[in-house]
């Protein structure tokens, strides 16, 4: 019987309030220059495909110094001037996402995590990010919902290390056959919790939304 259902984040539960590269380029303007979003998104993707395809969790936890390497390949594709001041660029762009109107939730989210806990399951976050995400869950009412939440710059470890997983399990008393995972890639997500132990169920939008992912557990 599964007794925790833990959710993954970026993806998952919340998506950027407009595409990175667009962020990425409006940011740049306040420096002097004006890439085009396009080519900061194919960078954007393009870097975090990398490290993916290296091994979440191969350069350590994905902290602040990991999204400067992001950042500065993403805007290197889209031409990054010789002079341009990067370090106070990486700042503002580092400080915008961790602030909640960055962000917006996939519309089931609050439904789905409030009909879990109206069955008695607890619900809980597991997500690769920083602490950032902390200030950004202040932002949405349904984050109250969440305990625990494990943040893997926070705990040392990430996904789909098993470490993460075992953490999780301790701060309910569960077993690993007792939770659940619900996530948006195959590789840190869907590998992990199966590594572990762990049920899970995959989202890959626009197709299958978190309600898909829940009957996929049979909840």
């Amino acid at each position: 019987m599964i007794r925790a259902v833990f959710f993954d984040a970026g993806g998952t539960l919340l998506l950027p309030a407009e595409p990175v590269g667009r962020t990425y380029a409006r940011l740049a303007t306040h420096y002097g220059w004006e890439p085009s979003e396009e080519r900061l998104e194919q960078g954007f993707r393009a870097a975090w495909k990398k490290r993916t395809a290296e091994g979440v969790g191969s350069d350590g936890t994905l902290g602040k110094e990991g999204w400067k390497r992001i950042l500065r390949a993403s805007v290197e594709v889209g031409g990054l001037p010789v002079d341009f001041p990067f370090a106070e660029y990486f700042e503002e762009v580092y400080s915008h996402f961790a602030r909640s109107d960055a962000w917006r939730d996939f519309p089931e989210t609050e439904k789905v995590l409030g009909h879990l806990r109206d069955k008695g399951i607890r619900v809980g976050l597991l997500s690769n990010w920083d602490p950032r995400l902390r200030q950004v869950l202040t932002g949405f009412d349904w984050a109250g919902f969440l305990d625990p939440v494990l943040i893997s710059e926070e705990v040392g470890t990430e996904k789909p290390q098993p470490e993460i997983f075992r953490k999780a399990e301790q701060t309910g008393d569960w077993q690993a056959h007792e939770c659940a995972l619900v996530g948006d890639d195959p590789v840190s997500d869907q590998g992990g919790a199966e590594a572990a132990g762990w049920k899970w169920a995959l989202v890959e939008r626009p197709d299958r939304g978190l309600w898909d992912a829940l009957a996929h557990l049979g909840l």
